[in-house]
């Protein structure tokens, strides 16, 4: 089987460069080469040349933003990914059942069975756990620039908490397969899994397989209810909560009264306006390595 390794030495503050060595030794034991990526164009451009020349798994080493800009290259192909999570929320690495620890997930990464799953796709960008825009965004685009003292969880709370303070909802309007959303709010997420923001299970229901993507919508509330609504997410108890719609679809088009950045898999990636955006899913698109 041709294997090769692909390492981000900026994932997880550190991490990924730490890491190098155990993951060298770990490649010239299975007899793959080790690339080491040069910034986040070259993730998506190495993992293209990886499906290109026939390589069969690409055992890509970082956080979610690494496993998003690999999809970039690898999404459509026969090439399959394999995780080593080492970034701040390792949130696919979570839904997948994939080991925190180094040797064990690398282990998975060269070993386990293939499964495929679904990919999100919005313009011309890839995502494999969501996109949105709003009040989370902006938080990702806060804790994505590393400003903050703290990684994983914390990484995000504080995000949130220094976003809050100079937060205005924008109006957004949604049009899904259901009817369409419109008012303000805080924002709108189009989710291909559960989780996000580092163990944030913000569409409980959403499966990485189904063929669906999960629309998740907060309506415009105060400041303090929308800190009383946040804690609830990490056990997915905001569902119900009547500030919070969730609805299932195949396919969105998210409109924003003013021009905002979206995120998607903790990466800003493109502005959305008044113009709107499509967001669509891609079945089965994807392969990656899974434990057995």
């Amino acid at each position: 089987m041709s294997i090769r390794f692909l390492v981000n030495p900026a994932a997880g503050g550190g991490q990924g460069e730490r890491a190098l060595s155990p993951l060298g030794e770990a490649a010239a034991k299975a007899g793959a080469e080790l690339v080491v990526s040069q910034n986040v164009e070259d993730l998506a451009a190495q993992a293209r040349q990886a499906a290109e020349d026939g390589v069969e798994r690409l055992v890509a080493a970082g956080g979610d933003g690494t496993f998003h800009h690999v999809a970039q290259g690898l999404t459509g192909s026969e090439c399959a990914m394999g995780l080593v999570p080492l970034g701040r929320g390792n949130d696919l690495a979570g839904t997948l059942g994939i080991p925190s620890e180094l040797p064990r997930a690398v282990e998975v990464a060269i070993g386990g069975p293939v499964r495929r799953i679904d990919v999100g796709q919005v313009d011309r960008h890839s995502f494999l756990g969501y996109c949105g825009v709003g009040f989370d965004s902006e938080v990702a685009s806060y804790v994505q620039q590393g400003r903050g003292p703290f990684s994983g969880q914390a990484a995000y709370v504080y995000g949130v908490l220094r976003t809050l303070a100079a937060f205005k909802p924008p109006v957004i309007r949604v049009e899904h397969d259901g009817g369409v959303y419109e008012s303000g709010a805080m924002f709108a997420v189009v989710c291909n899994h559960s989780r996000f923001g580092g163990g944030m299970f913000i569409a409980p229901e959403a499966r990485i397989d189904d063929g669906m993507l999960d629309l998740v919508v907060v309506e415009a509330v105060s400041k303090l209810k929308l800190l009383r609504i946040f804690p609830k997410v990490y056990k997915g108890e905001h569902v119900g909560h009547p500030a919070v719609t969730i609805v299932r679809t195949r396919s969105a088009r998210l409109y924003v009264d003013r021009t905002m950045t979206m995120a998607s898999d903790g990466e800003p990636i493109m502005e959305v306006g008044e113009q709107g955006v499509e967001v669509s899913v891609r079945p089965g698109a994807l392969g990656v390595v899974v434990p057995d």
